[in-house]
């Protein structure tokens, strides 16, 4: 794909994102938040679809198939080094600002 093939599908993409913000805005302006309801179920089969289909897509990618135990290990080591960070965050940031376990400020 060129770039004006992507860019159109981006702009085709954001254009259906802002034509959902508003039939959504003005449903839920009307007051009929209750016709919105079935949304979370919709939204919950999507994303299901989508997670299948990326699934296929890549399982059926051979060189994928075939590094997939790099990738895992890489995949393994990326995650342990977010944990790992985020953890020591917010270690950091408690100590910065005197909180204890509880959540709770100390005033020494």
């Amino acid at each position: 794909m060129d770039f004006l093939e992507n860019f159109g599908l981006l702009a085709l993409y954001f254009g259906m994102a802002f034509l959902g913000y508003l039939a959504g805005s003005r449903l839920r302006r009307k007051g009929k938040e209750s016709s919105l309801s079935w949304t979370g179920k919709v939204q919950t089969v999507a994303i299901a679809v989508l997670v299948f289909m990326m699934g296929g897509r890549i399982g059926a990618d051979r060189a994928v198939i075939e590094s997939l135990g790099s990738l895992g290990l890489t995949a393994f080591l990326l995650t342990v080094f977010a944990f790992a960070g985020s953890v020591l965050a917010v270690m950091a940031v408690r100590k910065c600002f005197r909180i204890d376990r509880e959540g709770v400020r100390r005033n020494d």
